[in-house]
């Protein structure tokens, strides 16, 4: 595995870390974080994008947190995540902040056609958004992006593109070779668009990874349902992984390309994506 050496805490405004408790239920499980919706101006598309975010039950402005950024896909939307899974109750066990911003159809792609920058609209006004919104980490240390089907596909993409604002990525049933098809909304002509296509794809994008600096690396995590339509297309893109030499971690789990699925695969993967980030994982508070 890649190893990443700073370790990145919340801490006070001293510096210090600070551990901190989640309240429970009566079955003394973590109470959910309440969801909270925003909107924020995307120059990129020209217009107020909504999104969906969790805060920490003692989120305190005054220590830094580190963020995870969550993308649906295909046919949902920036409510997704937290209307179709637990995740607000999973992450009330770390101290994190999770935003889940709204992709529409739009493969986190900046359109061949010269349309929506949905790339741009994630790496610049987004992430430019969370910094002046919230206390957090600075991107590029304590910063990962993760998604589903379309969005895993997008958050691999984006981190391998900006692994400077997103040193790690996680994605459940990515869906990895929509742009090798036919003509595509998004991704263009095969032939006239060739070029754009070759910058979007993931499996080109790791072999130019390896060219680079290792710390221009994203720690990249990566899992499927064992009955999911995308499965081959998955195994696919680890064989690639294993040929060139990237590191990365793959699981298998029971499950088909449905919400039950990325619930139970998110929570699977979320203590290791949080050691990743370095969010520290909180204690119950005593009842």
């Amino acid at each position: 595995m890649l190893i990443i050496s700073d370790r990145v805490g919340v801490c006070n405004a001293s510096g210090d870390e600070k551990m901190t408790h989640y309240p429970v239920d009566t079955a003394g499980r973590p109470v959910p974080l309440p969801v909270h919706t925003g909107a924020y101006f995307s120059q990129a598309l020209g217009r107020e994008q909504p999104y969906s975010y969790l805060l920490p039950h003692d989120y305190d402005p005054e220590r830094a947190y580190p963020a995870l950024v969550l993308l649906h896909g295909l046919n949902s939307d920036y409510q997704g995540w937290t209307n179709y899974t637990r995740i607000a109750r999973y992450v009330a066990a770390y101290d994190l902040v999770v935003a889940c911003p709204d992709g529409g159809a739009g493969w986190y792609t900046n359109a061949a056609d010269g349309g929506e920058r949905r790339e741009d609209d994630i790496t610049q006004d987004f992430v430019r958004h969370l910094q002046a919104t919230f206390s957090l980490v600075p991107s590029g240390r304590g910063w990962g992006i993760g998604g589903l089907s379309m969005g895993g596909y997008g958050a691999i993409k984006i981190a391998l593109k900006h692994p400077h604002l997103f040193p790690v990525a996680v994605s459940h049933s990515g869906a990895f070779e929509k742009m090798l098809g036919s003509a595509h909304p998004i991704f263009g002509d095969p032939e006239a668009d060739r070029s754009l296509r070759y910058g979007e794809n993931p499996f080109r994008l790791i072999e130019q990874a390896l060219c680079g600096l290792p710390t221009d690396r994203p720690r990249l995590h990566i899992d499927c349902g064992t009955e999911d339509s995308l499965l081959t297309s998955n195994r696919r893109f680890v064989d690639h992984l294993n040929f060139v030499g990237y590191p990365y971690t793959y699981h298998e789990l029971p499950g088909r390309h449905t919400w039950p699925y990325w619930d139970r695969a998110f929570k699977t993967r979320l203590p290791e994506l949080a050691r990743n980030l370095g969010a520290s994982a909180k204690s119950p508070k005593a009842r």
